[in-house]
C-alpha cells in the first residue's frame, strides 16, 4: 500500500479554507449576512484533522518517540508563535481599553487557558455559552476551537503512527485495527455530543469529547482515501463529479439554515458531511470545477492566511465593541481591513519565518520542541502582569479608579465610618445560588445580637459594600442570599410567574431556610430591580415606551396578582414577628456608565442619555411599585419601606455621578461609590427600626 498521492499539496484545501474563515469572520461581523456562519469552525475541523493526519502519514520518524517528537516539532512552530502574539497584544489592548467588570470578567482566565490550548475548558465551566453576549465581549472566546484542535494533537500521532507503520511493513490487520479504533473513538465522541447537546449545551460545544468526532471524521477520510487516492487529469465517474456540488451546496446550506438551538447536533452534521464529500470528491480529478474554483490564486491567497486572520478578527472585533462600537459600513470597513493588514502582516513575519527558518530548522526536535513550549509560560508572566498592574497602566478610568466603580464583597474604603469589628466574608452555594455571610469578630465594643437576611438579584450583592460596613460598625450578622435574576417579592410578578428556571424553588428553599433560622426582631432585607430597565451591559433594550410597559392592563393585573401573592408569603414573616424592608427602586438610566466614562468609548452607540434622566420620568415609572411597597408596609406593622431615590436623585434631573465619582457603575446597579454614599442613610433607617 502506497500513500504519497493523499498527502500531495492540494491548492483547493487552502481555498476551502478560504471559505471557512471569510463566513466566520462575516458571521462575527454581523450575523445577519450569514446566519450560520459560525460552522466554518466545524469546516476547519474537518480539514484540520484530514490535512494533518496527512502530514503525519509522511513523518520519517522510525520509532514513535523520532514519530511523535517530528510531529510536535512542526505543529508547535505552526501554532504557538503567532498564537502568542495575537495573546500579548490582545491582553495589552484588553488592558488599555477594557473596563473591568462582569461584561469583560471572564476575558483574564480565558487568555491564561488559551496560553495552553485549554481556553475550551474555561468556557465550559462557565455559565456562558459561545452564543451569549458575555461572550461577544471577550477577546479571547475564539480560542476555544484553538484548544479543540491542539488536544485533538494529543490523540493523532499515537494512532497514525501505528496505522503508518502497519502501512510500511505491510500489516493490513494492523491497519485496519488502527483505523477501526480511530472509527471506535469518532462513534463514543457523536454519541456524546448526540446526548449532551440539549441538556449540557456548554459541555457539547466546548467539551473536546464531543467535538472530536469532526475532526476525527477527517482523519478517517485520510486513512480510507491514502490507499486508493491517484490524483489524476482524467474525469472520473459522473456520480463522482457530483460529490464535490454535493459537498459544497451543504456547506452553503449550513451558512445559511443551521441555528443556534441546534448546535453541536444536529447542526455540525451537514457542514461536516460537506466538507467530507467536497474533500473526497475533488481530491481524484484535478478538473474538476470546483477544485479550480477553490484552487484559484486570490482563493488560496485567503486560505493560506486563514490561520492569521482567524487569530487576528475577534480580537479587532471585540475592541471595536468596546469603543467605537461595530454597527456601521465604515466601522466594518475599518475591522477588515485593520484585520486584513494584521494577518498579513503576522503570516510574513510570525508565521512563515518560525516555520522556515534555516537555523531553528537545523536544530534537533527536542530543543525546538522545548523553546516552543517556553513560549506558553513567557506569555504567562506577560499576561499576569498586565492583569496585575492594570489599574496603573489602563486607559479607562473604571480601571484607574476602580476602588470607586466596583461593588465587591466590602467597602473599599479604609477610613470610612467607624468600624467596630472586623468582618469575615464566607461564599456558599444554596439551591443553585449563593449566600454571602458576613460574620463580626474581636469587636471593640459591645455590639447588638440581631440578625440580618438580604434576598434579592444581583442588586442585593450590588449592596455589599454597604452591608458589610453595617456589621462592621454594629456587629450585625449578615447573609445574602442571591440568585441571578430572581428577585424576592418582585411586586410586578407573583413569585412563581415570569421566573428564570431555578428561581421559583430558591424562593421556597430559601424562605423556609430564614424562618427557622431567624427570630422576631431580626431584619429581613429585599434590594432588587423591580422596574424595566433600559437595557443590559452588552446592549440597549430598545423599548419604545416605557409607560405602556408598565402601565399597560395586563401589567396592572399582574401587580394586583403579585400584590395578593406578596401578602401570603409576608404573612409568614408576620407570624414570627421578622422585620421586612423593602428597598424601593432607584434610579434607572439608557447607558450603562462603566462602558462610556472614556474618551474613547464616549461615542458607542450604547451611550444614550448623556448618563442622566429626567426625575420625573423615572418617579412615573417606579411609582406603581413603590405604591405596592407602602400599601403592603399598611398592611402589616412589620413591614417597611427604605427609599434612596431621593438621596441618589435630589434634583430635577438624575445623574449617574456626582462631583465626578459614579453612584452607578452600570444602567441600575450601584457602585461602590453609590454605597458608601447612600450608607449613612442606610445605617440610620436600620438602627431606627432596630429601637422598634
Amino acid at each position: 500500500m502506497q500513500v504519497p498521492a493523499a498527502c500531495n499539496y492540494r491548492p483547493d484545501i487552502d481555498g476551502l479554507r478560504a471559505v471557512a474563515v471569510l463566513s466566520v469572520m462575516a458571521y462575527h461581523l454581523h450575523a445577519a449576512w450569514i446566519p450560520g456562519g459560525f460552522v466554518g469552525v466545524d469546516v476547519f475541523f474537518v480539514i484540520s484533522g484530514f490535512v494533518v493526519t496527512a502530514s503525519l502519514a509522511t513523518n520519517g520518524g522510525a520509532s514513535l518517540p523520532a514519530f511523535i517528537a517530528e510531529f510536535y516539532a512542526r505543529r508547535l512552530a505552526r501554532i504557538f508563535p503567532a498564537l502568542m502574539v495575537v495573546l500579548v497584544a490582545g491582553a495589552l489592548a484588553a488592558t488599555l481599553f477594557i473596563p473591568p467588570g462582569w461584561l469583560s470578567g471572564f476575558s483574564d482566565t480565558t487568555a491564561k487557558y488559551a496560553l495552553f490550548g485549554l481556553s475550551n475548558w474555561a468556557m465550559q465551566r462557565n455559565v456562558d455559552t459561545y452564543f451569549a453576549p458575555r461572550a461577544e465581549f471577550n477577546p479571547f472566546t475564539h480560542t476555544w476551537s484553538l484548544g479543540i484542535e491542539e488536544q485533538f494533537y494529543v490523540l493523532t500521532p499515537l494512532l497514525v503512527y501505528f496505522w503508518v507503520r502497519a502501512v510500511r511493513r505491510g500489516r493490513a490487520s494492523e491497519r485496519h485495527l488502527a483505523t477501526a479504533g480511530l472509527a471506535l473513538i469518532t462513534l463514543i465522541s457523536i454519541a456524546a455530543c448526540v446526548w449532551a447537546s440539549k441538556p449540557h449545551p456548554e459541555m457539547a460545544f466546548y467539551f473536546i469529547g464531543c467535538r472530536l468526532w469532526e475532526l476525527a471524521l477527517g482523519a478517517l477520510l485520510f486513512l480510507a482515501s491514502a490507499g486508493r487516492q491517484t490524483i489524476t487529469d482524467q474525469r472520473p465517474p459522473a456520480w463522482r463529479q457530483c460529490l464535490p456540488w454535493i459537498g459544497l451546496v451543504c456547506i452553503g446550506l449550513s451558512f445559511f439554515r443551521t441555528k443556534a438551538a441546534d448546535f453541536p447536533w444536529p447542526g455540525a452534521a451537514l457542514p461536516v458531511a460537506g466538507t467530507l464529500l467536497l474533500i473526497e470528491g475533488a481530491g481524484a480529478w484535478t478538473g474538476h470545477w470546483v477544485r479550480r474554483i477553490l484552487g484559484a490564486n486570490p482563493m488560496v491567497w485567503i486560505g493560506k492566511r486563514s490561520y492569521s486572520l482567524y487569530l487576528w478578527h475577534w480580537p479587532v472585533y471585540v475592541l471595536l465593541r468596546w469603543t467605537l462600537g461595530l454597527h456601521t459600513a465604515l466601522l466594518f470597513g475599518i475591522a477588515l481591513v485593520t484585520t486584513f493588514v494584521l494577518a498579513m502582516v503576522s503570516y510574513r513575519w510570525i508565521e512563515q519565518p518560525f516555520r522556515h527558518h534555516a537555523w531553528i530548522e537545523s536544530q534537533s526536535k527536542r530543543f525546538r520542541i522545548g523553546i516552543f513550549l517556553l513560549l506558553p509560560l513567557i506569555g504567562w508572566v506577560i499576561l499576569s502582569a498586565f492583569f496585575q498592574f492594570r489599574t496603573h497602566i489602563s486607559l479607562s478610568n473604571v480601571a484607574r479608579a476602580s476602588i470607586d466603580w466596583h461593588a465587591d464583597l466590602r467597602m473599599p474604603y479604609p477610613d470610612f465610618g467607624d468600624r467596630q469589628c472586623q468582618v469575615s466574608v464566607e461564599v456558599y452555594p444554596f439551591q443553585r445560588g449563593q449566600e454571602w455571610r458576613y460574620t463580626a469578630r474581636q469587636c471593640r465594643d459591645k455590639v447588638g445580637t440581631k440578625k440580618m437576611v438580604v434576598l434579592g438579584d444581583s442588586h442585593a450583592i450590588a449592596s455589599a459594600p454597604m452591608l458589610e460596613q453595617l456589621s462592621a460598625e454594629q456587629g450585625t450578622a449578615v447573609s445574602i442570599f442571591t440568585f441571578p435574576a430572581c428577585s424576592y417579592l418582585d411586586l410586578r410578578f407573583a413569585m412563581d410567574n415570569n421566573r428564570p428556571a431555578g428561581c421559583p424553588e430558591f424562593t421556597r428553599a430559601i424562605t423556609d431556610h430564614i424562618l427557622e433560622q431567624l427570630a422576631a426582631g431580626d431584619i429581613v432585607f429585599l434590594p432588587s430591580l423591580r422596574m424595566q430597565r433600559y437595557g443590559d451591559q452588552w446592549a440597549s433594550l430598545d423599548i419604545p415606551d416605557m409607560y405602556e410597559r408598565m402601565y399597560n392592563p395586563q401589567a396592572m393585573q399582574l401587580r394586583q396578582a403579585a400584590f395578593a401573592d406578596a401578602k401570603q408569603w409576608l404573612q409568614r414573616f408576620a407570624q414570627k414577628q421578622i422585620k421586612v424592608v423593602f428597598m424601593a427602586p432607584t434610579p434607572i438610566f439608557r447607558a450603562p456608565p462603566f462602558r462610556c466614562s472614556d474618551w474613547f468609548n464616549r461615542m458607542n452607540p450604547i451611550c444614550v442619555g448623556q448618563n442622566q434622566q429626567a426625575r420625573a420620568e423615572l418617579e412615573r415609572l417606579r411609582q406603581p411599585v413603590v405604591s405596592s411597597m407602602h400599601a403592603l408596609a399598611q398592611a402589616f406593622p412589620n413591614v417597611s419601606v427604605w427609599d434612596p431615590f431621593p438621596l441618589l436623585c435630589p434634583d430635577a434631573t438624575c445623574r449617574t455621578h456626582r462631583d465626578g465619582r459614579p453612584l452607578f457603575f452600570d444602567g441600575d446597579h450601584l457602585s461602590a461609590y453609590g454605597n458608601a454614599w447612600m450608607y449613612p442613610d442606610f445605617k440610620q433607617a436600620i438602627l431606627k427600626l432596630s429601637q422598634l
